[in-house]
């Protein structure tokens, strides 16, 4: 950051606004959007910035799982960009989880590859061939603890993964424990949309919305383009950063160049900045925990069916309507109350999106409808604040393109 603070510096009228988030989007008359406001964390005070053209880059979201690096991933970019009309698209697929040992937000996994897990008798866990071990792992948690060593690991590996992955070894050198060694309890952590594909709907090469003048890179768009059903991980999604960082930018310049940002819109902020009732006190950690109930318990979230998803649909509906009527953060609550806001919209869609894609594909996998249908060759649209909807989308165009 302080790089490109410097780099902004030096050009002149460019200015980069740290511990800034952003909280709304401005729209105009003719639905194309025009800038964003938000608040300065550290300085104190509101910020405007009327633009041309607005790019959405901020990540996903885990439903604040405790992964690595994630706790502001809240979706806020989901929800402004909804509000301004934008679609989703892919938000079923949002069942990867990350395994980490007990305590930790250590997600790296690379060394999880040679791992050998244990349930709470000592008895070896057995792991089907490959890289997918959550369902197994999710099973046997859901009967009791599960511990892992990694003995198996390879001395050359070892000696690099202080270079892979400089801070793996931090929590085990806290505890005392050598993991090639000693056994330890681990966990699984739900990775949302960050290590799931789904986001914002991309309709053109360079990464625009549906909206004039907004675009969406990295997390905050969806990776199907990409990744298709399954997580796009650590290599595709970065490299899915980087390409679709350049291209949204080049694109929201070139739209930029053409709608000077003289024209200003209205503020279009919504759920947890205006009440669509009377403002009082909304519990925002009760809300939290409905969310992440939902979305991240291992028997609703990776062992789907139909039941499960409608239940999950009913209870974020309810909140939902709590939450969108009452909750108006003020002060220091502001921010946390809009990042509420999205986890609650996002997670909305994701269980529409599931229940919609009725059957089992990718990593979205139904309990009860276990076979691929190749009636749901397609993608499922989502949207909508009031109301969600799904709806279908056959058109490949983008993928035929690559």
């Amino acid at each position: 950051m302080a790089r490109c603070q410097a780099r902004a510096a030096s050009g002149g009228r460019r200015v980069v606004l740290d511990h800034s988030p952003a909280l709304e989007l401005l729209q105009r008359s003719d639905g194309s959007v025009s800038g964003a406001r938000g608040i300065r964390r550290q300085a104190g005070g509101d910020w405007q910035v009327n633009a041309g053209a607005v790019v959405i880059a901020t990540g996903g979201t885990s439903f604040l799982s405790r992964l690595l690096g994630s706790h502001t991933n809240t979706g806020d970019g989901y929800l402004m960009a909804a509000e301004a009309g934008a679609e989703l698209s892919g938000m079923e697929f949002t069942t990867y989880y990350t395994v980490a040992p007990v305590r930790s937000t250590m997600t790296r996994s690379m060394s999880y590859a040679f791992a050998t897990y244990y349930d709470e008798d000592g008895a070896v866990i057995p792991m089907p061939p490959g890289p997918e071990t959550s369902r197994p792992l999710a099973r046997a948690m859901l009967k009791g603890r599960v511990f892992c060593d990694l003995a198996r690991t390879p001395e050359d590996i070892r000696a690099q993964v202080p270079t892979i992955s400089p801070n793996f070894m931090l929590p085990f050198r806290r505890w005392g424990i050598d993991p090639y060694k000693d056994r330890f309890e681990v966990t699984l952590h739900g990775e949302g949309t960050i290590r799931g594909i789904g986001g914002l709907r991309i309709v053109g090469e360079d990464c625009v919305t549906s909206v004039p003048g907004l675009y969406a890179a990295g997390d905050a768009a969806t990776r199907e383009l990409v990744a298709g059903a399954i997580s796009g991980g650590g290599n595709i999604n970065s490299a899915w950063a980087v390409s679709s960082g350049q291209w949204a930018g080049k694109g929201a310049a070139r739209h930029a160049a053409e709608n000077r940002a003289g024209v200003g819109g209205r503020p279009i902020g919504q759920a947890g900045l205006r009440p669509a009732s009377v403002q009082r006190d909304v519990d925002l950690g009760a809300t939290l925990s409905a969310i992440q109930s939902e979305m991240l318990a291992y028997d609703k979230n990776i062992f789907r069916s139909g039941e499960k998803l409608r239940h999950s649909a009913e209870v974020l509906e309810g909140a939902w309507a709590e939450f969108d009527a009452h909750a108006g953060g003020v002060g220091g609550g502001l921010l946390r109350t809009r990042e509420t806001a999205a986890m609650l919209a996002t997670a909305r869609w994701c269980a529409a999106s599931a229940l919609a894609r009725d059957e089992s594909r990718g990593m979205h996998q139904r309990e009860d409808r276990p076979e691929t249908d190749p009636r749901y060759n397609r993608r499922i649209i989502v949207g909508g604040l009031d109301r969600v909807w799904t709806r279908s989308d056959y058109g490949h165009a983008l993928e035929l393109a690559s």
